[in-house]
């Protein structure tokens, strides 16, 4: 009994992953559950919730139209034929087709077909609008948030500091800045008559507020330069002595 449950229970968690946003179950422990078969599954049931609540609530309105407005027309009418009881039946059709709710499940189809077309012949794991959405709305806020932080943190903009190799307690050159530098992991930096190579990059407390911390290791002669090279500062800047 306990395995069927824990088998259950990772069934369920693979379909609610499969309507996950397609970045998000791409790497950590959610890409364990991201799977074609399931992002099949899942479009498949999404069509389906589509049709059945397309279909339900078709009923519902023509139901309530021909009861209310429907009604008003036809009690106001001095012969009543078959044309005009189905120009009220199709007009409500065609009121509902425009509604909010029905345009959002003919997508819901739509987009399921294309879940399943797409996990199927391409091996793509798209999620669901649904649940995509108000996931990229948290993640944008949660960057606001961040960047807000971070500048709480760092404060005002000042010049870099530098401290050089000879006078750092890392036996390399420190650079500490007030802004993020867009140098790619081991980036190759010149700076002065060498060449240095970036080691760490950490955020750290310096003085009244924080600042981007960036050591680099001097390069030999002798050793082969790859990628990209930036040039660092045309003067060498004073150590602080921080």
């Amino acid at each position: 009994m306990g395995e069927v449950l824990e088998v259950a229970r990772e069934a369920l968690f693979a379909f609610l992953v499969a309507t996950f946003p397609e970045h998000a179950k791409q790497e950590g422990r959610l890409a364990a559950y991201s799977s074609t078969s399931w992002h099949v599954v899942s479009g498949g049931v999404e069509v389906l919730a589509a049709v059945s609540f397309f279909i339900v609530g078709l009923v519902e309105y023509v139901s309530h139209f021909s009861r209310t407005a429907g009604w008003i027309y036809l009690t106001h009418q001095r012969t009543l034929d078959y044309g005009k009881f189905f120009g009220v039946g199709t007009l409500g059709f065609l009121s509902y087709l425009i509604q909010p709710l029905t345009l959002f499940l003919v997508y819901c189809f739509a987009e399921g077909i294309l879940r399943a077309l797409e996990a199927s012949l391409t091996g793509r794991h798209l999620g669901m609008a649904a649940v995509s959405l108000p996931w990229r709305a948290v993640e944008a806020l949660a960057r606001v948030h961040q960047r807000a932080r971070l500048a709480r943190l760092v404060g005002p903009s000042r010049p870099d500091e530098v401290v050089e190799p000879a006078n750092s307690r890392f036996g390399m050159l420190e650079i500490y800045s007030s802004e993020e530098k867009p140098w790619r992991e081991e980036q190759i930096v010149a700076y002065g008559d060498g060449f240095f190579q970036l080691t760490e990059k950490k955020l750290v407390p310096r003085g009244r507020h924080h600042a981007w911390r960036y050591l680099l290791h001097e390069l030999e002669e002798r050793e082969v330069l790859r990628g990209s090279i930036v040039r660092y500062g045309d003067e060498p800047h004073p150590d602080t002595g921080e």
